[in-house]
């Protein structure tokens, strides 16, 4: 009768599956897609920190680093008008094809150019010419990957992506961990199995892609993809220095194995990523269509809602920091566990200024996403300069938190502007729930940095958690059925 029982439910919930609209199943595969990225490097990345040296993996971190900002320069931020050109055209296939043809010729002119100067180029980027030329391959490789994703998620195909993305990521981790076991236990041995994989299956997909419908070039898909990608090249640098530049003065100022141990930390303070593209799969066009409908009552509860929810993770991560970096690591990263915390706030505050930013991206106030993001980059540039070579890498946490509270503050400056000019002073979110959340997460980190080492604090502290949980968990249920009835 039991088996009976579960085959039933089994059934029920294939039925369920089967009757959702195509473009909720869809997310349900694409959210799960990204979960298995993140959850293979999560696994994989205790494996490399393993094998590797500190300094080898400090040159793996360092290669991430800049495949970050040639990810930007080197295909002119062609993807950003993608889904604009999916809206002007019919022919979205026509669309693809020329987007991805582009990428083609900027992959031979950029691989001639290396390989003309693939010297100072490698001595530029503080690494290997073969590290160089895979570099090359893995960034422009990864624009028909993206290319031909965007296009699926657009027509809600989710089944090829599924596919393919398991080839990728599960290849790419399967075979990196074979090469640095039998082959090379150095960068190399990490990075040369990622780019062949990567190159191979782009080429795979430009063929299938080209095939289907022969459109290399097309004037007008062309003219338009360069004058709108071109103009965004600074604000997405002003985005990368915020981001991953610290790793690369670390290089420099400090040398690999300081990068390594900022690596780990970086790495346990964005897990909350996972989460975050997750929701932000579902909630950004929600967002969108809660402002175009006008319902900002409605988006301020989510809002405040999702925020509390990222804050109460990423709380969980600075708790548990020590045992995370354990796993993750071992104890030769254990002292970088000290800066897990300034980490989790600047995550904190990157995510929240995105809530701000999306209202002057609805209203075409991209000026104004500029001016704040080249102005925190700058200032990012200069605090790590200074500070880096006085107190280490570990400066790197603080400066960057620093940079992204005020990138917060500024965008909410320039949210109200937005919100006094085309909504007449009609606010979109509950800025004292937003203040009340903030405050609640500086301090919750300030006290785990001072007791975190206190074992038998945290653990009390954890066990009461746990009992209130247990015996308040009837009027939490009702609480969570109270918010979801205010949708």
């Amino acid at each position: 009768m039991k088996e009976s029982g579960k085959f039933n439910y089994l059934l029920n919930l294939f039925h369920k599956y089967s009757i959702l609209p195509l473009p909720l199943k869809s997310s349900l595969w694409f959210m799960g897609c990204n979960f298995m990225q993140r959850g293979i490097m999560m696994i994989t990345t205790p494996v490399f920190t393993r094998i590797l040296s500190k300094e080898e993996y400090g040159v793996v971190s360092i290669f991430s680093s800049w495949q970050v900002v040639l990810e930007i320069v080197m295909p002119l931020c062609l993807n950003a008008c993608a889904l604009n050109l999916y809206v002007r055209y019919e022919d979205k296939e026509k669309v693809l094809s020329s987007l991805c043809s582009i990428e083609i010729v900027l992959t031979i002119f950029w691989l001639l150019n290396y390989l003309l100067f693939a010297e100072g180029i490698s001595n530029t980027l503080n690494m290997s010419i073969v590290l160089g030329l895979c570099m090359i391959l893995t960034v422009m490789a990864n624009q028909i990957i993206y290319l031909w994703t965007g296009y699926k998620r657009y027509i809600y195909d989710y089944k090829w992506v599924t596919i393919v993305t398991v080839l990728l990521t599960g290849g790419s981790s399967f075979f990196g961990v074979v090469c640095v076991l039998f082959w090379s236990s150095t960068a190399e041995g990490r990075i040369v199995p990622l780019a062949i994989i990567t190159s191979v299956i782009s080429i795979i997909l430009y063929c299938t892609i080209i095939k289907k419908n022969a459109a290399f070039y097309d004037k007008e898909i062309w003219m338009f993809a360069f004058s709108y990608g071109i103009p965004l090249i600074p604000h997405y640098i002003s985005q990368f220095i915020l981001q991953s530049s610290d790793k690369l003065m670390i290089n420099y100022m400090c040398g690999p194995q300081d990068v390594a141990m900022y690596s780990i930390a970086y790495s346990v303070g964005s897990l909350i990523n996972i989460l975050i593209t997750a929701i932000n799969a579902s909630f950004i066009p929600y967002q969108y269509q809660q402002i175009k409908n006008g319902n900002y009552k409605q988006l301020s509860l989510r809002a405040n809602q999702i925020m509390l929810i990222v804050a109460v993770f990423l709380i969980g991560i600075m708790m548990f920091s020590h045992e995370i970096i354990l796993i993750f690591g071992g104890e030769q990263y254990l002292d970088s566990q000290y800066i897990v915390v300034p980490i989790c706030l600047g995550v904190f505050f990157n995510y929240l200024f995105q809530i701000f930013a999306r209202v002057q991206e609805y209203y075409l106030h991209k000026f104004t996403l500029i001016i704040a993001s080249t102005t925190c980059a700058f200032l990012n540039f200069v605090l790590n300069y200074i500070f880096i070579q006085i107190y280490g890498y570990q400066a790197a946490a603080y400066t960057t938190f620093v940079c992204y509270f005020l990138f917060c503050f500024l965008h909410y400056l320039c949210y109200k502007r937005v919100v006094r000019t085309n909504l007449n002073g009609n606010k979109i979110y509950d800025m004292k729930g937003i203040v009340l959340v903030s405050v609640f997460i500086i301090l919750s980190g300030i006290m785990i940095y001072f007791f975190n080492h206190l074992i038998w604090i945290k653990y009390s502290v954890i066990t009461v958690a746990i009992i209130n949980f247990v015996i308040f968990r009837e009027k939490l249920v009702v609480f969570i059925k109270v918010l979801q009835s205010k949708k």
